[in-house]
């Protein structure tokens, strides 16, 4: 008799089995440090590698090992190690092998630069779920232009050399900027000569670490990041099918009238965040609210007890956003609102004008919709809105006046599983 086959099975699919009578924390980011050996001048966070004063208020080893396996007690299945540049941590390989030797599919966030045969080897000794290397432009000049050290595109390179030469899992990935996005086809065709993934981002949010590092002039208007989206067919065909299936007709989801809680993602109900100083936050986006796991306090009454808390929170206004039909396909989140604005429920124009050009692009006329994103921004004929002009804090729950949101990040945002 033949063997029967192993039938693959969705992840989407193991998580709805999973969470079948409550919450479980199936993701979890962990950010060891806000240190970077890079100055990018789009970094959310890129505080000296070298700061004394950095080093002294990271979690030591020891908690970082304990949190860990609170997590996995809790029901932790994934785990992200990320900064900051998490190589420039020297206990990088202890917590790494530990997360691995507890059953964690762990994915590794760096910028490539630290990546020795030291490191290198360790990951192919004790292989990661994946590894990930952002990559910010495909010659010396621009790459260096965004990371304003000089080297260090040598060093991403052989970085990456180094982990394909091991066939460690690795997706190449980028900031869209407008510094870099002219090579984004070109650092896409060097990942797929490599046999990787890549993909890149060009909504970019405000800085969390409170830093000086500001500049407006990277962000891409909506018709250069719509550009690169229909450049390439693969993209556009996702963008496509991704609207086809989560973007309900305008009157259908007018009459529903939107969640009645604003929190809908699954921050604080599959996924957590704890800070380089042992704040549990929801996300890595949402920062302002969390609670402290650095002495005392154990993950597992932050998520049982803090989190529910915080989840109940219930729309107080913004019915356009509530009631968007475009929401799905939308850059904005409460944590992305709150960084921008201070205030979770906040549209942010910025996010809503990149969100009209890709719809109406792909989908032709949106019902109760125009083009230039005026229908929800309340100003018709001014089209692009210059998303700088909201106000509100760092969202690193600093005690730092509300700045003007120009220094931009990048951080990624899973869209919804699919259901079927």
């Amino acid at each position: 008799m033949a063997e029967a086959g192993i039938r693959d099975v969705p992840f989407a699919h193991l998580q709805r089995r999973l969470l079948v009578g409550g919450r479980v924390p199936l993701q979890g980011t962990l950010e060891t440090t806000y240190r970077c050996n890079l100055a990018c001048a789009h970094c959310y966070v890129n505080q000296p590698a070298g700061s004394l004063e950095e080093r002294a208020r990271e979690l030591p080893t020891e908690r970082l090992l304990e949190l860990i396996d609170e997590f996995v007690q809790e029901g932790c299945l994934e785990l992200l190690l990320t900064g900051g540049e998490v190589l420039v941590r020297p206990d990088f390989p202890e917590v790494y092998l530990h997360a691995v030797s507890r059953g964690l599919l762990v994915t590794i966030f760096t910028n490539g630069t630290l990546v020795t045969d030291r490191i290198a080897d360790l990951l192919d000794s004790r292989r990661p779920h994946k590894v990930e290397i952002s990559l910010y432009g495909m010659t010396r000049e621009t790459y260096e232009r965004v990371t304003r050290v000089p080297g260090s595109y040598d060093k991403c390179l052989d970085g990456i050399r180094r982990l394909v030469e091991r066939g460690i899992p690795l997706t190449l990935k980028t900031v869209a900027l407008t510094w870099n996005h002219h090579e984004i086809p070109a650092m896409e065709a060097h990942a797929r000569g490599l046999g990787l993934e890549f993909r890149f981002d060009s909504a970019l949010n405000p800085r969390v670490d409170c830093g000086a590092n500001r500049n407006g002039e990277l962000q891409l208007s909506a018709d250069q990041a719509l550009e690169l989206d229909l450049q390439n067919p693969e993209r556009r065909r996702e963008l496509e099918e991704f609207c086809e299936k989560f973007v309900p007709p305008a009157a259908a989801a007018a009459a529903t009238g939107g969640s009645e809680y604003v929190y809908t993602c699954g921050a604080g109900e599959t996924s957590f965040t704890v800070d380089p100083y042992g704040h549990l936050q929801m996300c890595q986006l949402s920062r302002r609210q969390s609670y402290d796991v650095a002495g005392e306090g154990r993950f597992a009454d932050g998520w049982q007890t803090y989190f529910p808390a915080l989840r109940a929170r219930k729309w107080q206004g913004n019915s356009v956003c509530r009631r968007c039909s475009l929401i799905s396909l939308c850059s904005s989140c409460p944590g992305a609102a709150e960084m921008e604005t201070g205030d979770i429920e906040a549209l942010v124009p910025g996010f809503c004008t990149i969100t009209h050009a890709r719809a109406f692009a792909v989908m032709g006329d949106v019902e109760h919709h125009r083009a230039d994103a005026s229908c929800c921004l309340g100003n018709p004929g001014q089209g692009v809105v210059d998303s700088s002009t909201s106000s509100g804090g760092c969202g690193g729950g600093c005690d730092q006046p509300p700045a003007r949101t120009s220094g931009l990040i990048q951080i990624e945002r899973r869209r919804p599983a699919a259901t079927g």
